[in-house]
């Protein structure tokens, strides 16, 4: 029987940087029997090579019925599953990803059932593979995508906010869930950490190669990628605080830019620190909630004798939450408004630069009239 590799998540643990290494080497692992599919389909917001989005996406649409959008989600899903039976003709091995599985199963009533029974019937085996993150590191990266796209909480009410409740933070009661349906032994658990990747290279690619059974080398391409800066420390402080003005909380507003551009100086000079929110009692605390549930995690699902799933040490310098000054914030201001200053001046200059190519050109072939109108332009602007 063929094999279905279902890479779910969870988020925060390098799906992008997976998902981006497959397509890239798609002939490569075709070679070796395994194929990464790209089936067309295509959801606002979501990275195409997200392939297995169609499983768990969910419509909303306000001229629709509620009936008509799930006959079309099941037509999707069930579309794509004839996709990967016909693809198994001719590789024994198709690997789907998709991080919202972790979280957005929940959405489809009796998913893993559904889910099971259609690869049944269609004669192809499950494998879940599956990342885990520790929930102190998860919480704070989340904050930090948060701060920078709108919300003005502090990381105390966020912690006791509902945002926490859905990244499924209770790994051991999750994974029990699932393994009810598709088997334990077809659930591989690993843990993002730097010191735990397996394979050639003991990276992040090189561990999910080796869950595949297969081993990185120089055959493989590394896809060219855009290192998205977080912001983090005082810069992410700022940021919150400016989302009390409506034109800050876009995605993309300027002063993000600006921040990230003044954040990375700073890190040229001074090294770079990582975004620290939990003071260390209030992390070991916070993660004492897990303790037990992440040691059924090693022993049941990743034949641990020790109970221990994450092994990266948690010092007490490390985790000490941050507490700036007015000064600090306010050159952190006053430098990005220079910048800014910087790159008006030097986009006015290349405008007028521009216009005074275009006014010789102008004088040299147009009659009096027009002459003088564009010599009135021109110094209109730069009277």
């Amino acid at each position: 029987m063929a094999t279905l590799y279902l890479h779910i998540g969870t988020p925060k643990t390098g799906t992008t940087a997976i998902q981006n290494f497959l397509p890239i080497n798609g002939e490569l692992l075709k070679k070796q029997g395994f194929c990464y599919p790209d089936f067309g389909y295509r959801y606002y917001g979501v990275n195409r090579y997200r392939n297995a989005h169609f499983l768990v996406h969910s419509q909303s649409c306000s001229f629709e019925s509620e009936t008509e959008i799930r006959k079309s989600e099941d037509e999707r899903f069930y579309e794509g599953l004839d996709r990967i039976k016909e693809l198994t003709k001719t590789y024994p091995n198709v690997i789907l990803s998709d991080e919202n599985i972790w979280n957005g199963y929940i959405k489809r009533k009796n998913f893993w059932q559904i889910l099971k029974n259609a690869l049944d019937e269609r004669e192809i085996n499950l494998k879940v593979i599956v990342y885990l993150r520790r929930q102190d590191m998860v919480v704070e990266s989340y904050y930090a995508q948060r701060v920078k796209v709108k919300i003005q909480m502090s990381f105390q009410d966020y912690l006791n906010s509902e945002d926490i409740d859905y990244f499924k933070l209770d790994y051991y009661s999750q994974l029990k869930e699932i393994s009810q349906t598709v088997g334990k032994d077809n659930i591989i658990v690993r843990a993002y950490e730097n010191k735990q990747y397996e394979g050639n290279g003991n990276t992040l690619i090189s561990d999910f190669l080796n869950v595949l059974g297969l081993d990185l080398n120089e055959r493989y391409a590394s896809p060219d990628i855009v290192v998205n800066t977080s912001l983090h420390g005082k810069y992410l402080e700022i940021k919150r605080v400016l989302n009390e003005i409506d034109c800050f909380k876009t995605r993309n507003n300027f002063a993000v830019r600006y921040l990230k551009m003044v954040q990375e100086e700073d890190e040229k000079s001074n090294g770079v620190s990582a975004s620290k929110f939990f003071t260390y009692e209030k992390r070991m605390n916070f993660l004492e909630k897990y303790k037990e549930g992440n040691a059924a995690v090693a022993r049941d699902f990743m034949n641990r004798k020790d109970g221990v799933l994450f092994r990266n040490e948690i010092h007490k310098s490390y985790g000490i939450a941050g507490n700036y000054s007015p000064e600090e914030l306010v050159l952190i201001c006053g430098r990005m408004l220079e910048l800014q200053h910087e790159e008006m001046k030097n986009k006015l200059g290349n405008m007028k630069t521009e216009l005074e190519s275009m006014k010789r050109e102008i004088e040299y072939q147009s009659r009096p009239l027009v002459r003088k109108i564009a010599a009135k332009i021109y110094h209109t602007i730069f009277k």
